[in-house]
């Protein structure tokens, strides 16, 4: 059987850039100003990119985006129309393929539930101390709105590292969750990016009252992420930034260092990553990735979204235990 290959995208959101929102400056380092907003027109071609070469993964869709709206509802600086489009896009173009899901509510700062306002603190500060009572609701929030905007999500993703220090009792709430919000009773997360070591593959977090839990790390670094303050768009950088993952030749980089020690390989990127403050670098290195993944790899992966990862483990969880990272 082939091996799955899996892509993530962090941070994704209609048109502004979340990224922006929490990002501490207002400038690249080489002195532009910092997006605030991605056109539609960069979306559309993550999306045929993804089309073209059969990309499966991962999707986040932020719900409520820097605290500047909702999903459900409007966000600020951002046109109905565009808003509609993009989510038209998200049902229509990755989805099944990618698999939908809320990076908590704001990836900004955390939201009071009772009265929508802002608390002093960004989400990953503040989960850091919850126990599962506090967070399934949360939780929960952040899948209500993406079902109310017409999507179907079958999993969360961690905003940074949300819910890492309670670790335990975060997963115990994702999955009653999935359950409350959406009477889903397998269901998947991402939280930790495991690098370096052999045999990395999914694990089963929770497995109980005939709930599972599977937890999907990202086996790559992001190998787009400094796009953001490098203003060079031409084939030589673009191929460079490809060959992290791999080589023209097929013949090395981390997926192929993933492959080799028997890992399943799961990219890591992020939104920003990809728009590269507009001028689109990253994408035409995810695009370079992918045809090269495609000419070389054929015969060794398979593309998977992260919905049919989690049926797999789920189907045989004895299978896939869970790490020691004690060690």
């Amino acid at each position: 059987m082939k091996t799955p290959i899996s892509l993530i995208i962090d941070d994704a959101a209609p048109v502004v850039s979340v990224y922006c929102t929490h990002a501490g400056r207002t400038a690249t380092m080489d002195g532009r100003p910092l997006a605030q907003y991605y056109p539609n027109s960069l979306f559309f071609r993550f999306c045929d990119i993804a089309e073209r070469y059969g990309l499966h993964g991962k999707f986040s869709v932020v719900p409520m985006p820097g605290n500047l709206g909702s999903v459900a509802g409007s966000i600020e600086g951002v046109s109905g129309s565009d808003l509609s489009a993009w989510l038209e896009g998200v049902k229509q173009r990755l989805s099944p393929a990618f698999s939908i899901c809320p990076e908590m509510l704001t990836h900004n700062y955390a939201v009071d539930l009772a009265t929508g306002a802002a608390l002093p603190l960004n989400e990953q500060e503040w989960a850091s101390d919850k126990d599962r009572t506090a967070l399934e609701p949360y939780i929960a929030k952040a899948l209500s709105v993406l079902r109310d905007a017409g999507l179907d999500p079958t999993g969360v993703t961690s905003p940074w590292m949300f819910g890492i220090e309670v670790e335990d009792e975060y997963a115990a709430a994702i999955s009653g969750a999935l359950l409350d919000a959406l009477g889903k009773k397998t269901g998947w997360f991402f939280l930790r990016t495991v690098t370096g070591r052999p045999k990395i593959r999914p694990w089963v977090e929770v497995k109980e009252s005939g709930r599972i839990l599977v937890a999907i790390p990202a086996t790559t670094h992001d190998s787009f992420w400094c796009t953001i303050d490098d203003p060079r768009t031409g084939p030589e950088f673009v191929s460079s930034l490809a060959d992290r993952l791999i080589s023209k030749d097929g013949k090395s980089g981390e997926l192929i260092d993933v492959l080799d020690t028997g890992g399943w390989p799961v990219i890591l990127t992020h939104w920003q990553s990809l728009m590269s403050n507009g001028l689109g670098t990253g994408l035409s290195a995810l695009e370079e990735t992918a045809r090269r993944i495609e000419e070389h790899l054929s015969d060794r992966v398979e593309w998977k979204s992260f919905a049919s990862i989690a049926e797999t483990v789920a189907a045989s969880p004895e299978d896939f235990p869970k790490p020691d990272f004690s060690r």
